[in-house]
């Protein structure tokens, strides 16, 4: 008997999730990177098709890696929340689209026509989810249309559902098929009209896991229609004042961006030229702090994954600096996308992210401008401490011990920051309520009221019979950024005990 091979482990899911993000950032930065007005039409063409693919495989590409991660009871509510609610910029899609199926539908002598009536300028829709939708609609639309036009329309319906209409002018489904449409067994040999449905079958599973709703039927002169309902998630907010109707929202802004990658170095700086921006290049860490040492940027842009010193070091280097630097926006950029790094990033004091590959000028830009527009955080102040209880701790232990007592504290917060991380990662329930335990109590002695407060609300929801997943990820980066402060503050409390201990240089007068 052959044993099964042994599921991935979720480390090993992360690896290979980060290799193979970081290639194909590095296909969509290269085809970015070609200025097609050098190049003639044809070739033209196929470069923007190819590139309208290659995004559309890395939405593609997170779903898969979301499934891969998950256990098997688990993977629908995976499919489903692969991406939070997030606006999907209408006018990328639209062009995207029609760079795509139009190609296609001239290589299979059809016209490919695209409506898009009063949209909103972001669907907040799982991209993904609808990338996959259209993708198999459109498909099927052009492997049984025969000859004619293909034509997709996309409109809103008064109850707030994206309604998408794919017509052919083919020879439409037999009625037998239409019966069963949704069994996933559809052929009726007896028609002599292909396809056995099977395509269909896969939209309607992931439009119902979508919480939508299909229908299909044939025209009276001839050819099928597809329509497909999705329920738009709530309205995505946007501050009036971030749009991107004009580069000048970026101009002036003096930028330093971090990357080893060539090509991601060569991608960002032709994003944020391209909205104002003056931008220099770094490609290591150590080169970055020095540039930083040398003169005044408005913000950094750093990848976490550096050699020499990684992207994470250089965020909290920059954090323990006195003085104006310590206050510098900071966006990072990750291949790695598992909550966990996410938290550990932020907690570092990085005050966004975004994940590789980057897809679009938009998304960067907006999401810097909330980093460039935010004001100092309390998080920049330092940790949330009652300064009495803190000042008693110190005099409890008594000059000669306080540094000492300061010492032992910072090991035992940098030892539970680990074992938090780590046991975040399944989350290990049981090792989640040992480590907020034990910060329940150094928070308590230190006088760090919130990260009490976290530690002590993510220990009950730890304790519940069935924890809420969603909760938890929703505190912890706050509790480790909490954390990751109150180790700062308390090594900068050691520093200022010593010099103050520290006897005077003793120099002879004249």
């Amino acid at each position: 008997m052959r044993n099964n091979p042994a599921p991935p482990s979720a480390q090993t899911v992360a690896l290979l999730g980060h290799d193979l993000r970081a290639a194909l950032s590095e296909v969509i930065g290269g085809l970015r990177l070609i200025n097609p007005d050098l190049l003639p039409a044809e070739p033209r063409a196929h470069i923007a098709r190819t590139h309208a693919a290659s995004e559309a495989l890395a939405l593609l590409l997170e779903q898969a890696l979301a499934l891969l991660q998950a256990p098997p009871f688990k993977q629908i509510t995976a499919l489903q929340q692969t991406t939070a609610p997030v606006g999907l910029h209408t006018e990328h899609l639209l062009h995207s689209l029609q760079l795509r199926w139009n190609a296609q539908a001239q290589e299979h002598g059809l016209e490919f026509q695209l409506e898009a009536k009063d949209l909103p300028a972001q669907l907040a829709l799982d991209p993904a989810v609808l990338e996959r939708i259209l993708s198999n609609l459109l498909n099927n639309a052009l492997k049984y249309a025969g000859a004619g036009c293909i034509a997709c329309k996309l409109d809103i319906t008064p109850d707030r559902n994206l309604k998408i209409t794919v017509q052919d002018q083919g020879k439409g489904f037999a009625p037998a098929t239409l019966a069963r449409l949704y069994t996933g067994n559809n052929r009726d040999e007896s028609t002599g009209i292909p396809g056995t449905g099977m395509g269909l079958h896969i939209i309607w599973q992931i439009v119902g896991q979508a919480g939508g709703q299909i229908s299909a039927a044939n025209h009276a002169g001839g050819g099928a229609e597809v329509v497909v309902l999705l329920p738009l998630q709530q309205p995505v907010e946007t501050p009036p004042a971030i749009t991107l109707a004009t580069p000048a929202l970026l101009l002036n802004r003096n930028l330093l961006v971090a990357d080893d990658s060539e090509t991601g170095r060569l991608l960002l700086t032709q994003l944020l030229s391209s909205q104002g921006a003056q931008v220099t290049t770094t490609s290591d860490g150590p080169q970055a702090l020095d540039h930083l040492k040398r003169s005044r940027f408005d913000a950094l842009l750093v990848d976490i994954e550096m050699p020499q010193m990684s992207g994470l070091e250089v965020i909290r280097h920059i954090r323990s600096q006195p003085g104006p630097l310590a206050r510098l926006p900071i966006l990072a950029i990750t291949a790695y996308q598992q909550r966990a790094n996410k938290a550990a990033i932020l907690a570092a004091g990085a005050d966004s992210l975004l994940c590789k590959p980057v897809l679009d000028a938009q998304t960067l830009a907006e999401v810097l401008l909330q980093v460039l527009r935010r004001n100092v955080s309390p998080h920049h102040a330092g940790p949330q401490i009652d300064p009495g209880q803190f000042q008693e701790l110190l005099q409890m232990a008594g000059p000669k011990m306080a540094a000492e007592l300061l010492d032992h504290l910072q090991k035992d917060l940098r030892a539970t920051e680990h074992g938090l991380l780590a046991a975040a990662h399944g989350p290990d329930w049981l090792e989640v309520r040992r480590q907020t335990h034990v910060i329940i109590a150094l928070a308590g002695t230190a006088g760090a009221t919130f990260l009490h407060q976290l530690a002590q609300a993510i220990n009950t929801l730890a304790h519940q019979p069935v924890p809420d997943r969603g909760t938890f990820h929703t505190l912890l980066p706050q509790a480790l950024e909490q954390l990751d402060m109150l180790i700062h503050f308390i090594d900068q409390k050691i520093a200022d005990l010593i010099n103050i201990s520290a006897p005077a240089t003793y120099q002879e007068q004249p």
